[in-house]
């Protein structure tokens, strides 16, 4: 393995030249109904929310339809079905010790609907949420929770 200082990289011979790193995070921050992950805290990494892991599906109707002494026929009868999507994310503490802020907005948050931001879909598309599954492991301190979000596509027929 070689090891090239920046200073002769760069050809630079003054000795109070400096090179400025940046820890900012370039992925897309996450957003649930608004609320933000994907925040970084280097100063204190139990306030830090990482992105969360998100397994997105979109299911299509097909219907299968027996024939006698041939091959089923089959029939796409949803051809641009509905998106869902799973969030899961672990929460640490909050400013204040206690739980985290994005924890509280979390346990108050309503099925809306409201818009989910990743990645995938990074100007958001407008989601129901189907169902919360918060847990505190046994032993753990009290502010660490596990979430699980499962969102649905929100369709009002218009398109």
């Amino acid at each position: 393995m070689i090891f090239i200082s920046l200073k002769d990289i760069l050809n630079i011979s003054d000795p109070s030249y400096l090179a400025q790193v940046s820890l900012v995070d370039r992925a897309k921050h996450v957003k649930i109904h608004g609320i933000e992950l994907g925040i970084r805290n280097y100063s204190d990494p139990d306030l830090s929310q990482p992105n969360p892991e998100m397994e997105w599906t979109q299911e299509f109707e097909i219907i299968v339809h027996k024939t006698v002494g041939q091959k089923p026929l089959t029939q796409c009868t949803i051809p641009d079905g509905l998106w869902s999507v799973v969030i899961k994310f672990e929460t640490l503490k909050g400013t204040d010790g206690g739980i985290s802020e994005v924890l509280e907005k979390i346990r108050d948050l309503k099925a809306g609907p409201g818009r989910v931001e990743s990645a995938l879909f990074n100007s958001g598309l407008c989601m129901y949420l189907q169902k919360k599954f918060i847990k505190q492991p046994k032993g753990s301190k009290d502010f660490y929770h596990t979430v699980e979000l499962s969102l649905i596509e929100a369709n009002g027929g218009s398109d």
